[in-house]
């Protein structure tokens, strides 16, 4: 399938904002920008919808169905409706946490670099929850949560999130609502993850891809447990593997590898360019990624480049809406591609 990718538009911060304050959901985006404003855009024009001052723009934003949060760096939560800005309620002294999660009616921040661990709030009123998460250690490193909508251990959906420590060969799928393990799942190495905490992909069957280690690509599966996708033959980026049905595609900075699960086979894209990569969405018939700076790359299933495009400004990330938009931030500029 050949792709065209067209810049729609290109929004500048006015200062180069954590890429974290980059959220959305589908039809929905928000950023920080100009140091002190969160700001709803539109998706198809970069019109501003609503804006709320905030106390930096070096925090976290999340969006989730009604309700966007906003932790700013030194320690607030803001709760804003999404469709009109009102801000609902604001959480003063919770320090920096730089990961926000949400799970049903719980806010999970915490676990970034060790520094703090996982606290819960209430998503109504911004108000701290009893209880402690059982079975991590103090001061472990954990990945981004990741909120999931089911049980391994019986098949009924539940307000959970996957948990991942650096120094632990397992994974954890804990209650957000108590604290508790459900579930834990034995692997041959730690989730391997960037700084940013990023550990998790989620397939098209619902499945959760992520790194074993710097060279086991694995999957844990609902109702299935975990099972090893792909050992590679060299160390790979800590970013999360992409996996589009039965294909899994692995972005370095020398290339990309695409490996057939059915066949064990795998095809090895260099004619790419050569840079830090910041890894990549997946698109119908392929897989985009953002190569050496400022690049957008498409290649499909076999091999082939389909499109490329260049970028006024370095990728530093990749946000996409659904399969026809994507966001690409870098540099204090917010660009979007329209994928045709």
């Amino acid at each position: 399938m050949d792709h065209a990718l067209q810049v729609l538009w290109s929004r500048l911060l006015h200062l180069r904002s954590n890429e974290s304050t980059l959220a959305g959901s589908p039809g929905a985006l928000v950023v920080a920008e100009r140091h002190s404003r969160l700001v709803r855009l539109d998706p198809e024009t970069g019109a501003s919808l609503w804006d709320q001052a905030v106390e930096d723009c070096w925090g976290t934003t999340v969006v989730a169905g009604e309700s966007c949060l906003y932790l700013s760096q030194v320690g607030v939560l803001h709760c804003f409706d999404m469709h009109t800005g009102q801000r609902r309620w604001s959480t003063p002294k919770l320090s920096f946490h730089h990961y926000i999660s949400i799970a049903g009616s719980v806010v999970l921040l915490g676990g970034w670099r060790g520094y703090r661990g996982l606290t819960r709030l209430d998503l109504t009123n911004g108000k701290p929850l009893p209880g402690r998460f059982a079975g991590l250690t103090p001061g472990s490193s954990l990945a981004w949560p990741l909120p999931v909508q089911w049980d391994q251990a019986n098949g009924s959906t539940a307000d959970t999130v996957l948990v991942a420590a650096a120094d632990q060969a397992a994974l954890l799928l804990v209650d957000a609502r108590t604290g508790f393990t459900r579930d834990e799942w034995s692997l041959p190495e730690p989730v391997c993850f960037p700084d940013s905490g990023i550990a998790f992909s989620v397939g098209e069957d619902g499945s959760v891809v992520f790194l074993s280690g710097r060279r086991t690509v694995m999957a844990l599966h609902p109702g299935r447990g975990v099972e090893t996708l792909w050992r590679h033959e060299r160390d790979l980026p800590t970013l999360p593997p992409i996996v589009t049905g039965r294909t899994l595609w692995l972005s370095e900075d020398a290339g990309v590898t695409i490996i057939d699960l059915d066949r064990s086979a795998h095809t090895e894209v260099m004619d790419l360019p050569h840079g830090v990569t910041c890894g990549g969405v997946p698109v119908p018939g392929g897989a985009l990624f953002a190569r050496s700076g400022n690049q957008l790359v498409v290649v499909n299933r076999t091999g082939e480049i389909a499109t490329r495009v260049r970028l006024p400004t370095r990728i530093d990330r990749l946000l996409p809406d659904g399969r026809s938009l994507l966001y690409a931030m870098g540099k204090g500029h917010l660009t979007t591609v329209g994928i045709t």
